[in-house]
């Protein structure tokens, strides 16, 4: 009986003192965790890299996202939105570990399992200060940006955050950042002036020891500017740029522009439209209509539908004087997936690409209403002769899941691409082949498509007729469904779903998709 008692006591202080098991945040949500040492046994997401080299993240029970990048404008949504993602969110301090990986570097949207630290309590507020090494998962720095599917041209949208050549480390890294994704036509924003789109493009030849790399002349005025450089060994410019002077009594027309390709292999034709829109900014002087209401638009959206409207009004001028009806719209439109100005050209029965392939990644992240969420500010749209050629389109993470102290001006400062501007690069692929862009019957598409990299950690079914998508299942090789999905999913709708598979573990599976009768089309996968 002496040795069971003296036994319980030897274990006594291990049981009082042994790490406890939580759940982020549900367990979170009293003082009960102060000053205790605790496993959080969720996966976490890294949402806010900001401060990660004073030795402080945030990290969340999955992504954060801008409300208006998956709700529709409103003070009511907004308002509760906002207080979700400032609820779900913990700081985190490295104490004697720190957060920077072998590349050194730390990037939102890489996930942690079994987080452990002590938890302290402070103003409503839980911080956890690490005694244990977090080991990071996922979203690694992109290398290369290549696709499976066939392809015949590449078009990369990117702002590359106040171009005006005089600072070396910026020019190599962009540089880097250019031809790493080797693209056909490279559709640039805030380049300032001509000059500095000469020496840009100057500096890319050299890079790829090449004279092949032209550009097309907007402006002279030292603003940013919109602008190409592009590959004459495959495509041609044809005919003179176009500049949109339609939107709000010609704002900015440098800023929306449009040019017409020829590829060289097919002698096939298409347009970038390229366009910066308004930003969201709060300045002063600015007539009461552009005042930001408060339903998570921010300011001037009114001008950005105007910018909207009068993109369709463009492109029906271009598709005229160029004399084809395959158009790429892409840019930095300053407004989230749901915001008005989006609205606007998907009624305008523009094909938001990004929406179809990647919903659920994203170009920009932003520190807003106490919290650090990402979303699309970047685009890319195409009219429907377009789409049918389009074979995938998605961000090149190479910036926006960087650390802000990483950028250009900041240290340490690295000689490669990574954080060379604030917005992630936009890549679209296009097998560009009949005039129309109109596929013979022998050559469509099935009604319904699986698509996207399962690497990426979803897949998502995207119906291509009037197919209506009504219910998904993901079955394993034994035969069980493992996951089942439907229309009362967040974010799908009849025309796609969004099948997360990160979670699953490597192997062979299969994905059922039906229709309203109940009709089943199946395909294969295999995971990594």
């Amino acid at each position: 009986m002496k040795r069971q008692l003296l036994l319980f006591i030897h274990l006594l202080p291990a049981l009082l003192f042994a790490q406890q098991k939580v759940i982020f945040p549900d367990d979170f949500k009293t003082n009960a965790l102060d000053g205790k040492e605790v496993t959080i046994t969720n996966t976490l997401t890294l949402t806010n890299n900001y401060s990660y080299a004073y030795g402080s993240i945030t990290l969340s029970d999955g992504p954060l996202w801008t409300p208006t990048e998956k709700n529709l404008p409103g003070v009511e949504m907004f308002n509760q939105k906002n207080k979700e993602n400032q609820d779900n969110q913990i700081t985190v301090k490295q104490g004697v570990y720190s957060f920077t990986d072998a590349n050194g570097t730390c990037r939102i949207g890489q996930t942690v399992a079994k987080l452990t630290g002590t938890a302290s309590y402070s103003n409503g507020k839980y911080t956890i200060t690490l005694t244990k090494k977090p080991e990071f998962q996922g979203n690694e720095r992109p290398i290369t940006c290549e696709i499976e599917e066939d392809y015949n041209l590449k078009v990369v949208s990117f702002n590359v955050e106040n171009y005006k050549g005089t600072n070396d480390v910026q020019r190599t890294k962009i540089v880097a950042a250019l031809k790493a994704m080797d693209a056909d036509i490279y559709a640039l924003l805030e380049v300032f002036g001509n000059s500095s789109l000469n020496d840009l493009c100057t500096a890319l030849n050299t890079a790829c020891q090449t004279d092949q790399y032209k550009y097309i002349e907007n402006s002279t005025a030292n603003q940013g500017m919109a602008c190409f450089i592009y590959n004459s060994n495959t495509v041609t410019p044809f005919r003179d740029l176009q500049k949109n002077k339609l939107a709000d009594n010609g704002y900015l027309p440098d800023r929306k522009i449009a040019q017409a390709f020829d590829l060289k292999a097919n002698n096939e034709r298409f347009i970038v439209c390229l366009n910066h829109w308004k930003a969201k900014d709060n300045s002063y002087n600015k007539p009461d209509e552009y005042a930001d209401t408060g339903d998570g638009q921010g300011s001037h959206v009114l001008r950005r539908v105007h910018e909207a409207e009068a993109t369709l009004e463009f492109i029906k001028t271009v598709t005229a004087y160029f004399e084809d009806k395959d158009v790429l719209i892409v840019g930095d439109l300053n407004s989230y997936s749901k915001e008005d100005p989006i609205r606007v050209l998907e009624e305008g029965e523009l094909i938001n690409e990004l929406q179809k392939y990647a919903p659920n990644e994203y170009s920009y992240a932003f520190f807003s209403n106490n919290s650090y969420a990402t979303g699309y500010l970047d685009h890319s749209f195409a009219t429907a002769t377009l789409d049918a050629q389009i074979r995938y389109a998605h961000p090149f993470h190479i910036n926006a899941d960087e650390p802000d102290a990483l950028k250009i001006g900041g240290k340490p400062q690295e000689d490669n691409m990574y954080r060379c501007s604030d917005h992630n690069p936009i890549v679209t692929f296009i097998k560009l082949g009949t005039t129309t862009g109109i596929e013979s019957p022998t050559l469509s598409r099935p009604d319904i498509e699986l698509i996207g990299d399962p690497r990426s950690g979803y897949l998502t079914l995207v119906s291509n007729t009037d197919f209506v998508l009504i219910r998904a299942e993901i079955v394993n090789i034994g035969g069980q469904i493992i996951a089942a999905y439907d229309t009362n999913n967040a974010g799908n709708t009849e025309k796609h779903f969004t099948l997360p598979v990160k979670n699953l573990a490597s192997g062979f599976y299969l994905v059922r998709a039906y229709d309203a009768q109940n009709r089943c089309t199946t395909y294969k996968v295999v995971l990594p």
